[in-house]
């Protein structure tokens, strides 16, 4: 159950924030940017430097020190010119109620930035800051952060306007972090509700950190490493989520580009995505080790690497989404479930590891339908005819067991269990979701609507309706 809830909280933001307006941009308007990486030896610790230079001006940098004996901060500035009066910093800040709203400061009113991530904004100068950030690496891809060892960042007054002084920590043992997105011309287009909205719900410093090597979430305590400021690299990246299907702004196009890069050198050779923390149930269930293939995650990774593909034109990000349709196919022909009807549908298990490549673990109805989803998704980007056929294959495996997905109340059971048996609850909204998606791209190939998913849908939205669920 912990786990359950874990992976809504996770995907709550990208649900709510996917159908505002798209984000297609052409080949003709984008050109890939020069991307640079140094790593050097600086005074007993390893400094790490990453740099995209975009054609529109924008560039992205980010600072990694790894402290091999306890020293002074590393320190570098970042000079802004201009009126004082018109520079502010825009960050998230929380009212009573706990609930987010966008405040602002004036940097010629203070000495150190608030320690969040925003916006450094003023006329020609606009830059979005990550938060500095100092953590201990404690392995399979978790870090800990240590919050009281983070430094804000100062502002310096200074004859043609202010100074951005930033302090990285370097200390024995420790990591630490700075990142920013730095553009002539403004980042966001803020004034309209749906764009403010969008970009305060985005998270990338607190529950979630967008760190050099990727996307980090709060661990949940059924995993292994974990700590109450813990937090794992997870395969799918929720912001570039939002980046990618809403788009709307130079960071979001530009950031989007960015964080597919990190994506793309977490992907395994076999084209898979490892979830790297020891999972307890999974381990106590099934006997599955840390560094496990999770179906939903991978497919969401996927899924925002054939956007990219096509929002971006970089073959690099197709051959990715190629690499993983390949490797799918191979775990669903090993391990499924034959579901007999007029025509014979699979159910595709949820998990599997390298040392477990053939495993009979649960299959969750949400799963089956993001990995349907993504299929029919490839089949009509790249023309695959296998990859709909599987699509088919597995859509009947949900179809043919129909009304015995719905329960007694309405709701839908969560998975399909290897002794046939179904069980646990089902995400509130999550599924629903995932059905309409399901039901608009069969409609798309085929003309016509999936009446057994209709009913499960019809049958969703009910018990949704009828317990005051929220859902976009």
């Amino acid at each position: 159950m912990v786990r359950k809830i874990s992976r809504v909280l996770l995907l709550m933001t990208a649900i709510a924030v996917s159908s505002f307006f798209p984000s297609h941009i052409s080949a003709n308007e984008w050109k890939k940017p020069t991307e640079t990486e140094n790593v050097d030896q600086l005074n007993r610790a390893i400094h790490q430097k990453q740099e995209f230079r975009f054609s529109d001006g924008v560039t992205y940098w980010a600072h990694k020190i790894t402290g091999q004996r306890n020293m002074m901060p590393y320190v570098f500035t970042i000079p802004i010119q201009g009126d004082r009066q018109n520079m502010m910093f825009r960050y998230r800040a929380y009212d009573e109620s706990n609930k987010p709203y966008w405040k602002v400061v004036t940097l010629d009113q203070v000495q150190t930035l608030p320690l969040s991530a925003g916006f450094v904004e003023t006329e020609g100068r606009y830059i979005w800051l990550g938060k500095p950030i100092t953590y201990v690496d404690k392995g399979r891809a978790t870090i800990e952060e240590k919050p009281a060892l983070a430094l804000p960042i100062e502002v310096k007054q200074t004859a043609s306007g202010v100074e951005l002084v930033i302090k990285l920590p370097m200390k024995a043992g420790f990591i630490s972090e700075m990142w920013a997105l730095d553009s002539r011309d403004p980042l966001v287009p803020w004034g309209e509700q749906s764009i403010d909205n969008i970009w305060l719900n985005l998270d990338v410093t607190e529950k979630a950190k967008w760190l050099y090597d990727g996307y980090y979430y709060q661990s949940p305590s059924t995993y292994e490493p974990t700590s109450a400021s813990s937090f794992w690299r997870i395969p799918e990246n929720y912001v570039l989520r939002s980046f990618l299907y809403t788009g709307g702004s130079k960071a979001a196009r530009d950031m989007g580009y960015v964080m597919l890069k990190a994506s793309l050198k977490q992907q395994e050779p076999e084209g898979y995505w490892k979830t790297q923390p020891r999972s307890l149930w999974l381990s106590g269930d099934y006997g599955i080790p840390e560094g496990f293939y999770d179906t939903r995650f991978n497919t969401g990774a996927a899924d925002l690497m054939l956007r990219g593909c096509d929002q971006y034109q970089e073959k690099d990000f197709c051959q990715s989404a190629k690499k993983y349709v390949s490797y799918f196919h191979n775990h669903a022909a090993m391990n499924h479930f034959a579901i007999a009807g007029v025509q014979q549908g699979w159910l595709v298990a949820d998990y599997a590891t390298a040392t477990h490549p053939m495993i009979q673990t649960h299959v969750s109805l949400n799963h089956q339908l993001a990995e349907i989803n993504f299929l029919y998704k490839s089949y009509m980007q790249f023309g695959d005819r296998t990859d709909r056929d599987l699509a088919d294959i597995m859509l009947y495996g949900v179809v043919n067991l129909g009304s015995q997905w719905i329960l007694g109340n309405g709701d839908l059971h969560y998975a399909y269990f290897p002794d046939g048996t179904f069980g646990r609850p089902d995400y509130p909204f999550l599924t629903y979701n995932d059905l309409v998606e399901t039901q608009r791209l069969y409609r798309q190939l085929h003309g016509m609507d999936e009446m057994t998913i209709a009913m499960l849908i019809e049958s969703k939205l009910m018990w949704m309706q009828l317990n005051n669920v929220q859902y976009r």
